[in-house]
């Protein structure tokens, strides 16, 4: 999976968070997390050593969310 392809499986809200909209796993350097459906993600959450939401909004800015 290309690193953009991760933003198919989240909607970005206008409060600035990322809901899951289908699962997947994410898989980290340090870890591989089970991401489920309707988990939420903010700035400074951190998941498997990485902010998430800070990740999937550098690839929106890139590519399109």
């Amino acid at each position: 999976m290309a690193a953009h392809d991760i933003l198919g499986f989240f909607e970005h809200r206008t409060d600035g968070a990322w809901i899951c909209v289908k699962p997947f796993t994410l898989n980290t350097r340090s870890s591989r997390i089970d991401i489920r459906r309707g988990m939420r993600f903010e700035y400074g959450r951190r998941v498997g050593g990485l902010d998430l939401a800070e990740y999937l909004e550098q690839l929106g800015s890139q590519f399109g969310s």
